[in-house]
């Protein structure tokens, strides 16, 4: 991340990622469950979905991924994710 956190900038990653079409798009709504075993950061991505059950409609939560990563890894995409948050938030003039 940039060094003035207020100022976000992209930066070219020391990482080069070629795109073979079959990484999948996950949307959520909640990381529902969190845990650390043996080095390995886990997180539970869940969102909520809306169905018609025995005639009537019916909500329910549903696990749509589950995380593991290494520790750098979790410290890497928790960086990613504070310049993205920052990113929208300088975008539309503040949190909401």
């Amino acid at each position: 991340m940039a060094d003035n956190p207020d100022n976000p900038q992209q930066t070219n990653t020391k990482v080069s990622v070629n795109d073979i079409g079959i990484a999948r798009f996950i949307f959520f709504e909640v990381a529902s469950n969190i845990g650390f075993t043996n080095g390995i950061v886990n997180v539970t991505l869940a969102a909520s979905r809306h169905l018609i059950k025995d005639g009537a409609p019916h909500t329910d939560i549903v696990s749509m991924a589950y995380l593991r990563c290494n520790l750098a890894a979790a410290l890497g995409l928790r960086d990613a994710l504070n310049g993205a948050i920052l990113l929208g938030t300088n975008q539309q003039g503040g949190a909401h």
